[in-house]
């Protein structure tokens, strides 16, 4: 267990509250100055493990997203979804770069990945290999991703998530067997691509577990 205090602030018209390391921080509120109240407690980091199905193959491909940050964060939730394999391709960068290990956090040294120059080229293979390939996008002519099932006994998903500006390839697009999109119903209609290729890797990863 590690150790922590939550620290409260007693004045009424601040009322600030947040926690600390136990032995880390500053007895006095950093907004108004009073003398903070001090409850410490234990955080349970502990979790429950899910067994996922081996004969099932979850793949993506990252076809050339340009921030180092969003990079660390797909293989963060690569590793935590259990992909199979992560293809981060074009000018992607990969966990050589400082900037990537800030957000992935070690995740790179559990989760299979690699470098391919040309996404094009890796998604013709995967589909003769008999890869369903996904494209997530949100397109005039996307799908939405809750309405989206998988076809009978399929066990190889190829996901693409693209560019944050330009998108997936449209050659890429041509030849997939489904564009999809996660629904928007707010203001923004787009969403980060890293938050993107979460949400979607969790919802494939169940759909494949549910028609397994």
């Amino acid at each position: 267990m590690i150790k922590a205090v939550i620290l409260q602030c007693p004045n009424q018209s601040c009322d600030f509250r947040f926690p600390a390391p136990e032995d880390e921080y500053s007895i006095y509120c950093p907004v108004c100055g009073e003398r903070m109240e001090i409850i410490g407690y234990d955080i349970d980091n502990g979790y429950t493990h899910f067994t996922k199905n081996k004969a099932l193959q979850l793949e993506c491909a990252v076809d050339n997203v340009r921030s180092s940050y969003n990079i660390g964060a797909i293989l963060r939730s690569a590793n935590a979804f259990a992909l199979d394999h992560l293809y981060l391709c074009g000018y992607s960068p990969t966990p050589q770069q400082s900037k990537v290990l800030k957000t992935s956090l070690g995740a790179e040294t559990s989760l299979n990945w690699s470098y391919q120059p040309n996404t094009l080229t890796l998604v013709e293979q995967k589909k003769t290999d008999g890869y369903l390939v996904l494209a997530i996008e949100a397109t005039s002519n996307a799908s939405s991703l809750l309405d989206y099932n998988l076809p009978s006994k399929t066990t190889k998903v190829m996901m693409v998530v693209g560019n944050e500006i330009f998108g997936i390839d449209p050659a890429i697009r041509t030849i997939s067997d489904a564009i999809l999109q996660i629904p928007i119903f707010g203001e923004k209609k787009s969403l980060n691509v890293a938050s993107s290729f979460s949400i979607a890797a969790f919802y494939l990863s169940q759909l494949m577990q549910q028609e397994s």
